[in-house]
């Protein structure tokens, strides 16, 4: 619902940003999956990560 669809470099930001945070996230607290395993935990961040590979790139003309 945060996706922002219009033009602009504010709008690409921010869609970048929603797309490069749960990546980081997810790199911080991997670590952490092998002291304490977690299998649904890692199974969303599964889903998310697919669901992050899906989106095409939109580079702005101007």
């Amino acid at each position: 619902p945060q996706w922002n669809h219009e033009s602009g470099w504010k709008n690409t930001l921010n869609n970048l940003r929603l797309i490069i945070q749960p990546l980081l996230l997810f790199w911080l607290i991997y670590p952490w999956l092998s002291i304490f395993p977690n299998s649904d935990l890692l199974l969303g961040f599964n889903h998310l990560i697919a669901a992050m590979n899906q989106f095409k790139p939109c580079y702005a003309s101007g």
